[in-house]
């Protein structure tokens, strides 16, 4: 994960483009949602266009659910599920 969050790091920056894919991790845990909640936050505040690759699977958006990050705002739907409520 330290891994993770270092390259998330370097490439949150003004006016980039960052799009990242979960699809390789397996076992999500809350830690995951935090690091990407956590780089969403710092991008915004960059002005960093940041946006998971690919919707929320059926494993992430469970854990979504009980970790109370969904149901959420439309705009949290968007970025988690991208925009996808039926999940």
């Amino acid at each position: 994960m330290g891994a993770l969050a270092e390259d998330l790091k370097t490439a949150i920056a003004p006016d980039a483009a960052v799009r990242l894919d979960l699809s390789g991790v397996a076992s999500p845990d809350l830690s995951v949602i935090q690091l990407v909640q956590a780089a969403r936050v710092s991008a915004a505040a960059a002005g960093c266009d940041f946006a998971l690759s690919a919707p929320a699977d059926a494993t992430l958006h469970a854990l979504l659910v009980r970790a109370a990050f969904l149901p959420a705002s439309v705009d949290d739907t968007q970025f988690w599920l991208h925009g996808d409520t039926t999940q």
